[in-house]
């Protein structure tokens, strides 16, 4: 293939959606791996910090990522490795009880939780439309958490963590569209990933060395976790956003929690209700539409 076949696909639209598409069925994988570790004994704040420490091991071997600013933000630094440590820690939490579906379904409420914080502290009301989105995620959100379910049994627990891991996602894409621009996605993303290993230094040197992740029969999981599911997607993401801007590839990435749900039932054997997967489409279609809507908002002109 010629170089100027090469740039030419790598500019398309095409190619940038499968990238975001392929980064989020990497994450789909990654999250039904890790539900088999838990299931296999390992703890998921360890398999958190073991991420962040692959993760940084990776992302510091990109020239890019060494870009240095005119004004270092450090505090901003700390805040976005701390945001990205702590999301990746309820996220597993809430995986290790939960079907992964639902664990993904409930991060995904990050979108209008943005909304609900931009409209808090403008003390404007959004529009009707993002309102009824707004609406539409939390009754989804109670479908899949099984608040409609005849048998009344809820994870409390998996449930907090699932919406603190969506409160967490909404803070640290605050704070990574802020990284981006003084150190570069790349940049940003390594540092945030370094911070997060000194988080969780000091996390296991409270709880202790976690032999279960060197185990033989898990070792490889937590690799692939580290690998597979964080550079890899995070990597295909960042060069579908290039492609085809963020607002676009976020609407895209809604994709996960349907390859996540595919995956875990071949995997894990992980079912859904009806009722569980009514929500999760409304959900998805709640993001999509808060999305767009933020995106013609971007594009309007100013009166």
């Amino acid at each position: 293939m010629s170089t100027g076949t090469l740039e030419k696909l790598r500019s398309s639209t095409l190619f940038g959606t499968a990238c975001v598409v392929g980064a989020g069925a990497l994450w789909a994988i990654a999250a039904a791996v890790a539900s088999d570790l838990f299931a296999s004994g390992v703890e998921p704040l360890d398999l958190a910090a073991a991420r962040s420490f692959i993760a940084a091991a990776g992302l510091s071997l990109a020239s890019s990522a060494w870009r240095k600013p005119d004004t270092p933000r450090l505090q901003l630094v700390v805040a976005l490795g701390l945001a990205i440590a702590l999301v990746n820690a309820t996220y597993y939490i809430a995986i290790d009880h939960l079907p992964v579906a639902v664990a993904l379904v409930l991060q995904y409420c990050g979108p209008a939780m943005l909304v609900a914080w931009v409209a808090f502290r403008t003390r404007s009301a959004p529009p009707r439309g993002v309102i009824a989105a707004v609406v539409g995620t939390l009754i989804g959100v109670a479908m899949v958490s099984g608040v409609f379910s005849a048998s009344g049994d809820i994870d409390v627990l998996g449930i907090a963590m699932g919406l603190a891991s969506a409160a967490l996602f909404a803070t640290y894409t605050l704070l990574s569209e802020r990284a981006n621009s003084v150190y570069g996605p790349v940049g940003a993303l390594r540092r945030a990933f370094t911070t997060a290993c000194g988080f969780w230094v000091i996390v296991l040197a409270i709880r202790g060395w976690p032999s279960e992740l060197f185990e033989l029969s898990n070792a490889w999981r937590v690799l692939f976790v580290g690998v597979i599911g964080t550079l890899a997607p995070f990597s295909l993401y960042l060069l579908g956003v290039g492609t085809i801007k963020a607002e676009r590839a976020s609407i895209v990435a809604t994709s996960e929690p349907v390859l996540a749900a595919l995956v875990a039932w071949v995997w894990l054997g992980q079912t859904l209700s009806g009722v569980q997967i009514l929500g999760g489409l409304l959900v998805i279609a709640a993001i999509v539409f808060l999305e767009a809507a933020s995106h013609r908002a971007a594009l309007a002109p100013e009166r």
